[in-house]
């Protein structure tokens, strides 16, 4: 019985300590990829995880009603998506999930142009 205690003790313990500030056990960040996501060049982004509540995944999406699609992955608070259609077809986009606002990315593309993405 005192075995049997000391283990669930133990257990409470790594997991409390675990847990981190952003809502994740040892720092997992999960993002939340429903509704519209509006760009500093005035656009509208929709992502498509394959898998919702995950920290890591795929996902496809559009800009601006087929302005340009385009296909990715995250894990945590990393980001990265390659245009697969539309005017900027090659350009690669890598960033990350900003930890002040997780609601916000901020990416870099290969053609040098930065973007601030948000949720609404």
């Amino acid at each position: 019985m005192k075995a049997k205690l000391m283990i669930n003790a133990c257990l409470f313990l790594l997991l409390m300590a675990g847990c981190g500030k952003d809502g994740g056990i040892a720092g997992l960040f999960i993002p939340n990829f429903s509704n519209l996501w509006f760009s500093s060049r005035n656009t509208t982004f929709q992502f498509n995880p394959t898998t919702t509540n995950v920290s890591k995944g795929e996902f496809t999406g559009t800009e601006e009603n087929g302005f340009n699609d385009f296909e990715g992955t995250f894990n945590n608070y990393d980001i990265e998506f390659t245009i697969t259609e539309g005017n900027e077809k090659g350009v690669r986009y890598t960033g990350k999930f900003t930890k002040e606002n997780p609601l916000t990315m901020e990416v870099k593309g290969t053609n040098n142009q930065e973007l601030t993405i948000s949720k609404n």
